[in-house]
């Protein structure tokens, strides 16, 4: 939703903005703006980092400024949520853009859901057409707290997954289709199908994400449609960095998994089942963690910060291409990389 403006506009100088150059309390000027980026830093597509360098800062120029980090209008509709005020009249900036029209004023009203309300309710009741439901979900939005599914708390409950949650519940599974394994196969047979297994997965996860989450244009008009893409995949884009909704619920993986499960039996003899299964798992289980990562953590490494560039690309630029998360070599088999390479 479009920030809540105080009727009192609260002013600011370019001196007191200056002050709040930390982590602990980081503030930026944009337009004679004052957006307040606290909560948002850790968060930024382009890294902490990248902020901090302009913490207390007039960061218009900068944000239009492709050599540092590239910025889409849905980045001026992230930061429309942090605002706080405005410049002193004595002290504004006139900063046009090339284009002649002010980012800002680029940014659509909003008209699709009120993140300070229940979503599952708002979308089940909606009469949103499919063109203009694909369009809005794709739409990332920021908040600093998780989103509400429902009114009702135990129904809550079954929405949220902290990322610890995945390794606790499938690992022990794992392990124990090892250990039914090696009753039918020996040890060096049980390793070929588990590093199968492992691998397969990257083909797995390129194939659900890219046929399956992304289903996109193809959804049937409607909104019970709507509804199961949103829970699926569309509400992980509309908020890409809402920390309980990074990994799969344990019901809907178990439920895929089952499914998977079954089509193994049909293909492979015991133990190697076992085995190949073991190493499904522990894809998945990477998969998730990994892709929680992507979205919260930093790492000075070279192919990990590429990694997190080029997911996020996927949320923030194009969310039809890109569909490999702990790897791009599927994309580049498939041909679904980036128009422009990344950086």
């Amino acid at each position: 939703m479009e920030p809540a403006i105080d009727t009192k506009l609260r002013e600011y100088s370019r001196a007191e903005v200056a002050k709040h150059d930390s982590a602990e309390s980081l503030w930026v000027i944009r337009g004679n703006q004052v957006f307040d980026l606290t909560t948002f830093h850790t968060d930024h597509p382009g890294g902490s980092d990248v902020l901090m360098q302009f913490a207390g800062q007039d960061v218009t120029e900068v944000m239009r400024d492709s050599s540092i980090h590239t910025h889409a209008i849905q980045a001026y509709r992230v930061l429309k949520d942090f605002y706080v005020g405005e410049i002193t009249s004595d002290e504004r900036q006139d900063q046009p853009p090339a284009s002649g029209r002010d980012e800002m004023e680029q940014v659509e009203e909003e008209k699709f859901l009120d993140l300070n309300r229940p979503l599952f309710m708002q979308m089940w009741n909606s009469k949103f057409t499919r063109e203009f439901y694909i369009r809005e979900v794709h739409k990332a939005h920021h908040l600093p707290r998780p989103a509400v599914f429902f009114a009702n708390s135990f129904c809550e409950t079954f929405t949220r997954t902290p990322w610890w949650v995945i390794p606790v519940y499938w690992v022990p599974i794992m392990v124990t289709l090892l250990v039914l394994g090696v009753k039918y196969e020996p040890l060096n047979v049980m390793f070929v199908g588990f590093v199968f297994g492992l691998v397969s997965w990257t083909l797995l996860e390129y194939s659900m994400h890219r046929f399956v989450f992304h289903y996109d244009e193809n959804i049937p008009e409607g909104t019970i449609a709507q509804v199961a893409h949103f829970l699926l995949h569309g509400v992980h884009h509309f908020l890409p960095m809402d920390p309980l909704r990074l990994v799969m619920p344990p019901a809907l993986s178990t439920f895929l998994g089952l499914n998977i499960l079954g089509l193994l039996c049909c293909i492979f003899t015991p133990g190697m089942v076992h085995a190949v299964a073991a190493g499904l798992t522990a894809g998945y289980v990477l998969y998730d963690e990994c892709h929680y990562w992507l979205h919260h953590g930093t790492s000075s490494n070279k192919h990990l910060s590429q990694l997190k560039t080029y997911h996020l690309r996927h949320h923030y630029k194009d969310f039809k291409a890109g569909f490999g998360i702990t790897s791009d070599f599927w994309d580049t088999v498939f041909g679904t990389q980036f128009a422009t390479p990344v950086c």
